[in-house]
């Protein structure tokens, strides 16, 4: 047998089980988008597109830019498969093959086994680094960036006008003199009027945080007039600082950006999700993202991870393949601040 699929580690319920140990491993370690966008199941064959029509809180689909060409929503329709569809697949190489199958002792041909198996858990964290990414866009930008196979679309998830602030000139938090505290308080408020209540974490990046850490007026508040020669506060001072105006507790994202592998192109490309100078408040009840069926999955939700040997070329192929979608339910969870310009 010259492929991968007569050993039982590629067959099936060993592929199902390696994905659902993975699924669990995440389970146990979730993620920030995890915590605010969890996952769900559905089974519409059409779900992305369904749910971005039907829905009260998600703005039209809309193609844009000269290149490709804007597209109506029937175009946007007949797309929606590629929309919400993520995978990616690895070909053994020949070399790999005879290795595998002529393999000179059990040990030698376990460590092939297990080279591969290893390559079939990659493309699964991948698949799951990717809904991360959707997850924290949808959060950190309020939309759905789509621009693949000649298809250009945004997904607005219809954040309020009024949740979306820009400081602007000198009155920025790059200004030391800024009263930063004033805004966390007056959008504090502000959340609270429109959700009946705080929200849970205020997101901010390692830039932004570096500005509090100098701002005269989280100086002064931490430290006194006493000790008004100090340039900064640790980071536990700011905290003190902030826990004291009974502002939701501040978490730094430390990674703005991730780099992923494009399905169609195969290409590393580089994806920005939390803009560094960004602050954004966000409650738990946000939305979900939903799975949907995949033939890949048996016509369920989730990802599936498949094994196929092929004769010409002779070839053995991992492939990993999911549909998923964000959904934000509920924008008014949502404020994002700029609070520096750049």
């Amino acid at each position: 047998m010259a492929g991968i699929t007569y050993l039982k580690e590629f067959q099936k319920p060993a592929l199902r089980g390696l994905v659902d140990a993975l699924e669990n491993e995440k389970l146990d370690a979730p993620t920030l988008g995890d915590r605010f966008l969890p996952n769900d199941q559905i089974y519409s064959t059409t779900f992305a597109y369904d749910i971005i029509k039907k829905s009260n809180h998600i703005a039209a689909m809309i193609g844009y830019g000269a290149e490709p060409p804007v597209i109506d929503r029937d175009a946007v329709a007949s797309k929606m498969g590629e929309l919400a569809k993520m995978g990616l697949k690895y070909i053994a190489t020949e070399e790999e093959l005879l290795a595998l199958n002529q393999a000179r002792n059990n040990g030698e041909k376990a460590a092939m086994v297990e080279k591969l198996i290893t390559k079939g858990a990659d493309m699964v964290q991948a698949i799951q680094r990717r809904v991360d990414v959707a997850k924290m866009e949808a959060i950190a930008k309020g939309k759905f960036e789509y621009n693949k196979n000649g298809v250009k679309v945004v997904v607005d998830y219809g954040i309020p006008a009024d949740h979306k602030i820009a400081l602007t000139g000198e009155d920025t938090w790059a200004n030391p003199e800024h009263d930063v505290i004033g805004d966390l308080i007056e959008w504090d408020q502000k959340y609270q009027d429109a959700n009946g209540k705080q929200a849970d974490v205020i997101l901010m990046t390692r830039e932004t945080q570096a500005l509090l850490l100098k701002n005269t007026v989280i100086v002064t508040e931490a430290v006194g007039m006493k000790d008004s020669g100090r340039g900064r506060v640790s980071v536990e001072e700011l905290n003190s600082v902030l826990g004291g105006y009974g502002l939701p507790s501040v978490q730094v994202v430390t990674h703005r950006q991730i780099t992923v592998k494009d399905i169609y192109t195969g290409q590393d490309e580089v994806i920005e999700f939390f803009p560094k100078n960004r602050v954004v408040f966000v409650g738990e009840g946000l939305g979900n993202f939903v799975y949907g069926p995949t033939v890949e999955n048996n016509f369920q939700p989730g990802i599936a991870l498949d094994a196929y040997d092929k004769e010409e070329p002779i070839q053995s192929i991992l492939r990993v393949a999911a549909a998923g979608f964000p959904i934000v339910e509920s924008p008014s969870l949502l404020i994002h601040a700029d609070v520096f310009e750049g």
